[in-house]
């Protein structure tokens, strides 16, 4: 037999082997002693420490380190002092795919997904077959409705659906954040601590505000994120179109805060911000009744203002009410400022507070000449055509019309023509009115102006308004007389309609009404006459005279005072 194919030992055999050769007394259970054994050595082992290099600073983490922001002052962006805030709110690193992420979740919510067209089967028309299917030499056409044919339905056209994506909340939190650090980090992001609102809504007062703003930061524009609805501040955005620069803190989404130039936010909106997306943080939800949000922030900077809260009323009033009010509030806010100037000692504050008064009731006067005339004030100073007033064309249609009607029935029936002429008189004598109006309201906003600029200092400006004021105060004068004269002519044709109806009693009284109107106009015109008379010999004598100066503006803003009977004079012209 081959060695190697000898009977190997089986391993049953092995175990039964080894269990006989071990005695019962043999203790088969572990050694608990501790003590080394007798054979072993023990080796000397030294623990090395790593010694630390000087100035060693350990490692902070993310979620414990603060950085510290500049809180500004609007509208000034003067800066107030420094706060602290966590670093994984204003500091995070720049990560663009998280951007990317959120800005591509808010563009898919914004798409409406309305598109839809019409199948085959839901285009109107008969189902017959256009043509046979063999034996035309055309190819094979089904019906009317089939997409191959001008009206039939569309081939795999665009259906209502929901382009909305998905993006767990956490991720979204922290685009928020990453957006603001990435701001914060490049100095753009500008948190101010009151409430950004203006004094009044004026278009020019905010262009100032801007033109400081691109001094101090750069040119571009902001960004202003509030904590709840500034009207003021809305309101002038709008007038300068630029409606979508101002905007609330639960209406901010990334892709605002990483579009324009800058971004100026109130403080406590901050806060509300950050507390709403932090929930990858605190893994826990924030409700809209939180109480850590902040409700409101009222401008206590600007309520002692005077007239304010006028304006912001009048700010969220109603369409219709806020044309028909703007006018009196501008007077009475200009008349409320005017009175407490007056109480102030001569300085800067005193004709800053004048100059505002005298800029409202300016406005005010145009606002209200444009409401008689329908014409821009500012249309009509670069070209003083009375004729081009919307209100005057109207009237000269409807005055044209009556005598188109005048001149067809003169001939088949006189009453009815000398009535439509009595229609005639009446638009006529209400044309010359409104030009009246506008004169006299055109003359006061010259002479306003002329006020306020001899207030600024600019002499030869003032003269130019004081210049344009008289040529009004002249032309007023000439419809006052014309306005009597068609006075005059309607109750002429008043009494004669009267005396064609047989109504002599009216026809008398008209009559004694038309010599009254008659001794007015003459005692009128010489009035005009006598008043021109003596103008004329009064600025014969001032030829040699010097010109006296309208008060100026010195360098510290004091304003020379005109004495009692210049004050009047001035009030009773505005008047």
């Amino acid at each position: 037999m081959c060695p190697l194919r000898r009977r190997l030992p089986h391993h049953d055999d092995m175990r039964h082997a080894n269990l006989s050769k071990k005695s019962l007394c043999t203790p088969t259970a572990r050694s608990i002693t501790t003590s080394a054994p007798s054979q072993a050595t023990v080796s000397d082992v030294r623990i090395k420490t790593i010694k630390q290099a000087p100035g060693y600073v350990p490692v902070t983490p993310l979620e414990h380190q603060t950085v510290l922001a500049t809180i500004h002052q609007f509208p000034s962006l003067e800066p107030l002092r420094f706060e602290k805030y966590p670093a994984n709110h204003l500091y995070l690193p720049t990560r663009r795919d998280i951007l990317h992420r959120a800005v591509v979740y808010e563009g898919d919510a914004t798409r409406l997904g309305t598109a839809s067209t019409k199948t085959r089967h839901e285009v109107h028309g008969s189902r017959r077959k256009v043509r046979p299917q063999k034996g035309t030499g055309h190819a094979r056409l089904g019906d009317r409705m089939s997409p191959m044919l001008r009206g039939g339905g569309v081939a795999f056209g665009p259906k209502p659906r929901d382009f909305s994506s998905e993006l767990p909340k956490k991720v979204y939190d922290l685009a928020f954040r990453t957006a603001l650090s990435y701001r914060f980090r490049k100095g753009e992001l500008i948190i101010v601590d009151n409430a950004m609102e203006l004094e009044s809504p004026s278009t020019r007062l905010l262009a100032d505000i801007f033109r400081h703003h691109e001094k101090l930061w750069g040119r571009g524009r902001s960004l202003m994120v509030t904590l709840e609805e500034r009207p003021l501040l809305e309101q002038a955005l709008v007038d300068m179109d630029r409606r979508k620069q101002a905007i609330l803190w639960n209406k901010v989404d990334v892709k605002y805060l990483l579009e324009l130039s800058r971004i100026i936010i109130e403080r406590d909106a901050l806060q509300n911000i950050l507390l709403s997306h932090e929930e990858d943080l605190t893994h826990k939800a924030i409700q809209p009744w939180h109480k850590g949000l902040v409700r409101s922030l009222p401008p206590s900077n600007l309520e002692s203002t005077i007239g304010w809260e006028d304006f912001r009323q009048l700010s969220l009033a109603k369409p219709e009410e806020k044309e028909a009010t703007r006018i009196e509030v501008y007077g009475n806010v200009a008349a409320a400022r005017y009175g407490y100037a007056e109480t102030l000692p001569q300085g800067t504050k005193r004709t800053e507070m004048t100059l505002s008064a005298y800029e409202l009731l300016t406005e005010a006067k145009q606002l209200e000449f444009e409401k008689k005339t329908g014409l821009t004030f500012s249309d009509y100073s670069q070209n003083t055509n009375t004729d081009d007033f919307p209100r005057a064309k109207a009237l000269d249609y409807q005055i044209s019309i009556k005598n188109d009607l005048v001149d067809q029935t003169a001939q088949t029936n006189r009453l009815l023509a000398e009535k439509y002429l009595v229609d005639v008189r009446e638009l006529e004598l209400q044309k010359l009115e409104l030009l009246s109006e506008a004169s006299l309201l055109a003359a006061q906003i010259f002479e306003q102006l002329r006020d306020t600029l001899e207030l600024m200092g600019e002499a030869e400006r003032a003269e130019e308004m004081l210049e344009a004021a008289r040529n009004e105060r002249t032309s007023i004068e000439e419809i006052e007389l014309n306005t009597l004269e068609a006075r005059v002519e309607l109750s002429r044709q008043i009494a004669m309609v009267a005396g064609m109806q047989g109504d002599f009693i009216r026809q008398e009284k008209m009559q004694q009404e038309v010599e009254a109107r008659e001794q007015e106009l003459e005692t009128r015109r010489v009035e005009i006459e006598a008043q021109n008379a003596l103008l004329e010999e009064a600025s014969e004598e001032v030829d040699g005279a010097p010109e006296e100066t309208g008060s100026v503006i010195d360098v510290e803003g004091r304003v020379a005072e005109p004495s009692k009977e210049e004050r009047s004079s001035k009030e009773e012209r505005r008047l």
